[in-house]
């Protein structure tokens, strides 16, 4: 599957960068850089499905139908979500790909459909970004949770590389227990609203419930006046309330 996706990734990252509006939405107004584009393969899912399937693409229909990216030669649940994430196991391999509509929330309520939509995978098994963040983590003997893949995106981007995202759903077990590899300090860094702080103290209590095998969970929120981690950075926030840095390049060579 692995192999699949990262052709997928391949070819949806070459028609971003000939998509002036995507590439203005990416660069404009959420402050993601050229080399930050390349570096997490970001893509654009193609307007014309036949892209994908001709002999300039990727794969054959069937392909496609059997992965769950179409659902025939016409129709696709990625139709309204342009931009392209893939998400990545532990290896840097891609599994899955999440999407992203531009859509504004009134035309999203008025249509009755999520921000983000993904393609099937246990979301509950995987953390956005810990191929990325893992030696940080590792080095620094913390990580942050964060809920969006911006929020880790542009954190890597600022320097703060040990934040992993929840991949749309609740912080669940099995992701703690993939992060205690390489930490036991684990912060939920949810959004700063009503919805972020409920779910705060869910994975709070029900972690409670569940032998933690020596996993310190706390929780913290960026400060009043910004809802998430993504628009603290975005609006020139002070980093280094979430502690020390390290460079990348740094935790990749002295660990391990």
């Amino acid at each position: 599957m692995s192999i699949f996706f990262e052709r997928l990734s391949n070819m949806c990252n070459k028609l971003l960068l000939r998509n002036d509006n995507l590439i203005g939405y990416l660069c404009e107004k959420r402050g993601i850089t050229k080399d930050t584009i390349q570096t997490y393969k970001l893509g654009a899912f193609p307007d014309d499905l036949r892209d994908l399937y001709t002999p300039n693409g990727i794969m054959n229909a069937e392909e496609l139908v059997q992965n769950g990216i179409i659902w025939n030669a016409e129709r696709s649940p990625f139709k309204r979500y342009p931009l392209v994430i893939p998400i990545n196991d532990i290896s840097g391999e891609p599994i899955a790909i999440g999407c992203r509509t531009l859509l504004s929330d009134k035309k999203r309520e008025e249509l009755g459909i999520p921000k983000y939509r993904n393609s099937i995978y246990t979301k509950t098994s995987y953390l956005f970004g810990l191929d990325r963040a893992m030696k940080a983590i590792k080095a620094l003997d913390k990580v942050f949770v964060v809920e969006g893949y911006f929020d880790a995106i542009t954190a890597h981007q600022d320097g703060i590389y040990n934040v992993v995202a929840t991949c749309g759903t609740m912080f669940s077990y099995r992701q703690m227990i993939n992060l205690s590899r390489y930490t036991k300090n684990v912060v939920l860094l949810f959004d700063n609203d009503g919805p972020g702080r409920l779910s705060s103290s869910r994975v709070q209590r029900k972690m409670d419930e569940r032998e933690h095998s020596g996993v310190h969970i706390d929780y913290e929120f960026v400060p009043d006046g910004f809802k998430d981690l993504d628009e603290y950075l975005l609006k020139g926030g002070d980093s280094t309330i979430f502690g020390e840095r390290i460079e990348f390049n740094t935790a990749i060579d002295t660990l391990w």
